[in-house]
């Protein structure tokens, strides 16, 4: 009996351990992910937009390009965030007349010693009329090499009348940053139509199904030790 017992905890031990050891198991703690903020404000104001990075630590740089309605919103400046700007030797450039409808930011943290979470750059949009436009993420590279594809989820900036809405940031703090992106100029937006309210998520996680067997396992053989158990009691 006792040589059952044993071999059923040796078992439930190595399936722990497994668990552990599986990539999957904790590959969503350290993902990439770029995301934007979403804001809201009237016509004719400007609303300052945000755009994240999560899990970056020790990359080296990286770019990608924002979507967005021009018929509705125009960016007029651009600034590096705290991301950025907190790595040593940091380097950044972005084009605001990038295509129609687009607008392209990149920068190089040569040292690696980017933080792990923080603000990538901050953008300012021109509300022009009322609506609401996604702003998507393409092209989107980071350079870790590790070549890890990153995860985007969209933003969005909504515009009603004049004079309504706080122009920032409508679900986070706004981050504050002293020093402006000098190659950044006005930009001549061109034409991309984006559904109300869309928000883009890129390559969702995987459940590791594993993660959901182990679990009913340990339970099954931990109910075999007390049948075991109490038969043999009764047997006794």
């Amino acid at each position: 009996m006792k040589k059952t017992i044993t071999a059923i905890i040796a078992i439930l031990a190595a399936l722990l351990i497994l668990v552990l050891l599986l990539p999957g198991s904790v590959a969503a703690a350290g993902e990439k992910v770029f995301s934007a903020t979403k804001v809201e404000s009237g016509v004719g104001s400007k609303a300052v937009l945000t755009v994240k990075g999560e899990n970056l630590k020790g990359s080296e740089g990286g770019q990608f390009t924002l979507t967005f309605d021009q018929s509705l919103v125009k960016p007029i400046y651009i600034e590096p965030g705290d991301l950025v700007l907190s790595a040593e030797n940091n380097l950044h450039m972005a084009n605001l007349e990038y295509a129609p409808g687009e607008l392209i930011f990149m920068w190089v943290t040569a040292s690696a010693n980017t933080d792990n979470n923080g603000a990538v750059c901050l953008i300012t949009f021109e509300l022009i009329k009322e609506g609401t436009t996604a702003i998507g993420f393409k092209d989107l590279i980071i350079v870790d090499g590790n070549g890890e594809t990153p995860k985007s989820v969209a933003g969005q900036i909504k515009i009603g009348p004049a004079g309504s809405g706080p122009g920032q940031d409508s679900d986070s703090d706004q981050t504050d940053s002293s020093t402006g992106d000098e190659d950044a100029g006005e930009g001549v937006i061109g034409e991309e139509e984006m559904g109300d309210d869309e928000t883009i998520v890129t390559n969702r996680l995987e459940v590791n199904p594993l993660l959901v067997l182990v679990p009913i396992i340990v339970i099954v053989a931990l109910a075999v030790v007390y049948f075991v158990v109490k038969k043999q009691g009764k047997d006794k």
